[in-house]
């Protein structure tokens, strides 16, 4: 799950967090001794292995129904 000793992260991305989800993250990466950006990364990261995995639906559309 971890990256490759020398990944260098070079692409920024911005994100608006409610307070609460800030200060959960803040905990988090305290709890760690991470960065909060490093925390970030990681929590970003496993959900989207998860979200591969499970697969996504699009609205409005029912799911197939296979026999």
């Amino acid at each position: 799950m971890s990256p490759k000793i020398g990944v260098k992260y070079t692409d920024y991305i911005a994100l608006r967090l409610e307070p609460a989800m800030r200060k959960r993250l803040h905990e988090l990466a305290e709890g760690e001794e991470r960065s909060i950006g490093a925390m970030a990364r990681i929590i970003l990261r496993e959900g989207l292995e998860a979200r591969s995995s499970k697969g996504s639906r699009r609205k409005g559309r029912k799911p197939s129904q296979e026999e």
